[in-house]
């Protein structure tokens, strides 16, 4: 049995998703099939993010300037309703929390 996914509608400043199917790919290259891949970052990415703040690290969320393009991507249920559940006491948009959640995994800040 699966687990279920929820799709994430996100709105990603150009460029963003991209790294994210390139960062799937070279961690996949070593696997027989890249099948999940793009699903497995994306996951990783926001885990990241909400482990840190479960930690109480400081985080900061930039707002999100310039264009951007639509994009939607399959992840967990559960991971879905613990993004959520964030959103509104950080009074924060989905962009802004997914944003910083990309941009961490792909430069981790110094120290990490």
């Amino acid at each position: 049995m699966t687990a279920t996914t929820e799709k994430l509608g996100l709105f990603l400043p150009q460029g963003l998703h991209e790294q994210m199917v390139q960062a799937a790919a070279e961690r996949l290259s070593e696997r027989k099939t890249a099948r999940g891949g793009v699903r497995l970052v994306y996951e990783q990415a926001f885990n990241d993010l909400l482990e840190a703040l479960d930690a109480g690290q400081l985080v900061a969320f930039p707002a999100v300037r310039g264009a951007k393009h639509r994009i939607s991507v399959r992840v967990s249920g559960l991971l879905c309703t613990r993004i959520r559940g964030r959103l509104d006491p950080l009074n924060l948009k989905l962009t802004d929390f997914a944003s910083t959640a990309i941009v961490r995994f792909l430069r981790p800040p110094e120290g990490a």
